[in-house]
């Protein structure tokens, strides 16, 4: 039973690395293209074999010496040796030489592709086709040298042959369209990428890509048109790219550069402005060059280029407009769309959650840039003391310390991290007198990481319960709140500072998440800066929340649907330590965080009509505190919400603006007992925006209860359901 499921194993290993190492030739993982282009390699059989031995070969050696499966899965070692078995097999009859150069030749590749893909990497650079380039070159010049190799050229491709109609056919439409001249080069230039001249290939290359990526598709046209027209400009030789059809450099840089290496952006589609009139030099600087040592160019300009473009943007010292892709995705919808996303649901989020240091709720008194000492250096510090419903900051007549609602009050750490200094000793002032000498009173300074500190000044005297060089926990008590410094009457001194003196200049740094109450409301904020005024307070979580979203890796969960029907869900961690949810039925996967304040989920992979998909949706965003009448909102992918042709159809727009949304909105609806609660709702709804009109909706209720269960239903909506999930212990 092992060594079938060891034999299973392997072969779908080799086979998604066979269709991968086609797909990634177009900077893709698509399966279809992967298909439509190895259909392509067999317009001639002899280098579609050639192609497919190359593959495999690279993929054993791979395999001999242990190297990473998910590489070989996903051809990143194999790509480069399909062309050059392709290149082989294109040029030579199929016999028992060609059949050990093509061994030979694979084994090469791999090993430059390793080196390569190493030192590259370090650099933060792909190889790209620079092991198919100097193993091709290689063969040409040194092949000639083996005489017993008995290589022998062909004289024309398989199919052609076979079925002359069908390609005559093929050519004779295309020369009926507008601009018929443009789209012999465009599509011959696709083709030629696969050493297939000629237009049939491009055209179903061309058909390949526009089903795989709308992006890709338009960053072909757009760059090779970009390309056609400089040189039509500069009224250079066309015969350069007529020579192999070595237009296909405009277009994989174009889809390199403009939607797959850079996030696709109307920034993106600027640079290749001014990048594609490079490839056109390089083009016609080098041409002459290797003509005279009878050595194509093939994709020479494209990886000088692309290579020397993204080296340059490595070395920026601020990140501009020009967003590089940092996990690959390998679609240039899916690099823009999960980036965007993440911009607008991240982008405000800091390394170091820092909170407020206080516990309950406490006004601020001064804000940023406040009017009476929150100034130049100081700007961005704040201030809080506690009032009551009349706004006022003491009982009876306010002229003792402890007429003051803040006197006395613990003050707590607003992240977790080490005393690095500490002041204490100083007496706290009678009401309106301040301690000018001693500006800051007695006072904390905690190390939260390099150079990111905090600092908490006006502590009450003898108050102070840490020591110097103690490492203290978040929400830890570290004082009370006094009055001591420059300090009429009681408050707290909050900043954040790069240094850990006392007196060092203010650091903007926002607050994690917190709540402002305005009468009996509450308003959610996360990672912002609360302001003058604000009534604020830390969200405290409710542990029948926690309980219920507190997924821990090993956990399974049984989800009962409405017909009875049993599913299971388990709880894993990758290697990047990312929590996810991961259906046995269907195989998808719902990444989640849980950082004690909120849950939610982060990306999702699999099927979308599933429970699971149901529940990402649905528990998108959740607040582990419960507070009446607060909301939350956020954003999903478009294409959670809206449907295949119409995530298609956004594709081509999606560059320079987007026309559909994905909005999700969630409020608390009912507790049974806000002090021991055995039970709580939520609603959620997911909304579906063209424009700003709502064109697909979905509501869902979730009902907590202390049972372990989590009762989730889509309400009002032709597909409504009513599901349980039953967490084990």
């Amino acid at each position: 039973m092992v060594k079938v499921a060891t034999v299973k194993y392997y072969a779908q290993l080799l086979f998604e690395g066979f269709l991968n190492s086609f797909s990634q030739i177009y900077f893709s993982n698509g399966k279809l293209l992967a298909a439509l282009l190895i259909l392509v390699t067999f317009f001639d059989l002899g280098a579609s074999f050639a192609g497919l031995i190359a593959i495999l070969t690279n993929q054993i050696t791979a395999l001999v010496f242990h190297f990473d499966h998910k590489n070989i899965r996903e051809g990143t070692y194999s790509y480069n040796a399909a062309m050059v078995g392709v290149a082989i097999g294109i040029f030579y009859q199929f016999n028992l030489s060609l059949l050990v150069l093509l061994v030979i030749a694979s084994v090469l590749t791999f090993f430059i592709t390793i080196w390569f893909f190493n030192q590259l990497a370090a650099k933060g650079l792909p190889f790209l086709s620079i092991p198919f380039l100097l193993v091709t070159w290689l063969i040409i010049i040194g092949g000639k040298n083996f005489s017993a190799l008995e290589l022998q050229e062909k004289a024309e491709l398989t199919l052609v042959a076979f079925y002359p109609l069908l390609f005559e056919n093929t050519t004779n439409f295309i020369a009926t369209l507008p601009f018929a001249d443009v789209l012999f080069l465009y599509f011959r230039s696709l083709g030629a990428i696969l050493f297939q001249y000629n237009d049939l290939a491009g055209v179903i290359i061309a058909i390949g890509i526009l089903l795989n990526s709308r992006i890709s598709f338009l960053l072909s046209i757009y760059g090779f048109v970009l390309g056609f027209l400089f040189y039509r400009f500069m009224e250079a030789d066309f015969s350069h790219l007529i020579y192999s059809y070595i237009g296909f450099n405009f277009i994989l840089t174009a889809i390199a550069l403009g939607g797959f290496f850079i996030v696709a952006s109307n920034r993106s589609f600027l640079l290749l402005l001014f990048v594609i009139p490079l490839i056109a030099l390089i083009i016609s600087g080098t041409h002459g060059l290797f003509q005279f040592f009878g050595l194509p160019l093939y994709s020479l300009p494209f990886n000088i280029i692309v290579l020397m473009v993204l080296y340059a943007l490595n070395q920026r010292v601020a990140v501009s407009k020009l967003h590089k892709v940092f996990f690959q995705h390998f679609s240039p919808e899916k690099n823009h769309y999960k980036h965007f996303n993440s911009v607008e649901r991240f982008s405000s989020q800091t390394y170091f959650n820092i909170s407020l240091p206080v516990m309950g709720f406490w006004r601020v008194s001064q804000g940023n840039n406040g009017n009476i000492t929150h100034k130049d250096d100081y700007r961005y510090a704040l201030d809080f003391d506690v009032v009551n419903t009349e706004n006022k900051t003491f009982k009876g007549n306010g002229q003792e310390l402890k007429d003051y609602y803040c006197f006395n009050l613990p003050v707590i750490a607003p992240a977790s991290g080490w005393v690095v200094t500490l002041i204490d000793g100083i007496e706290d002032n009678d009401i309106n007198e301040v301690n000018l000498q001693q500006n800051w009173g007695n006072t904390v300074v905690l190390k939260h990481g390099d150079f990111l500190f905090s600092k908490l000044s006006h502590l009450k005297n003898g108050s102070i319960l840490v020591k110097q060089g103690e490492y203290i926990h978040k929400g830890q008590v570290i004082a009370n709140c006094g009055s001591s410094g420059r300090s009429p009457e009681p408050h707290l001194h909050f900043q954040m500072q790069l240094s850990p003196f006392v007196g060092a200049k203010t650091l903007l740094h926002p607050i994690d998440y917190y709540l402002i109450k305005t009468n009996d409301s509450f308003q959610f904020h996360s990672f912002d800066v609360p302001k003058e005024q604000d009534v604020v307070c830390n969200i405290i979580p409710t542990p029948l929340l926690i309980k219920a979203f507190h997924f821990i890796p090993g956990q399974e969960i049984i989800v009962i649907t409405n017909e009875n029907k049993t599913i299971k869900w388990e709880v894993f961690v990758n290697s990047l330590n990312q929590a996810y949810l991961y259906c046995h039925e269907t195989n998808a996967v719902a990444y989640f965080v849980n950082n004690g304040t909120i849950f939610y989920f982060t990306d999702y992979y699999g099927a979308k009509n599933t429970m699971l998909h149901h529940f990402y949706k649905a528990a998108h965003k959740v607040l582990l505190g419960y507070y009446a009448g607060v909301e939350l909102n956020d954003k999903l992918l478009i294409s959670d919400t809206f449907n295949k042709p119409l995530n298609m159809l956004h594709d081509f727009t999606a560059p320079f603006f987007h026309y559909l949304t994905s909005k999700y909105h969630f409020s608390f609806t009912s507790i049974d007992n806000e002090h021991s609660p055995s039970e709580i709702q939520f609603a959620t709804s997911v909304k579906g925006n063209f424009m700003q009109k709502t064109i697909v909706s979905s509501t869902y209720q979730i009902k907590i209860n202390d049972k372990n269960e989590v009762e989730f239903s889509l309400i009002n909506h032709p597909q409504s359901f009513k599901t349980i999930l039953c967490k084990s212990i």
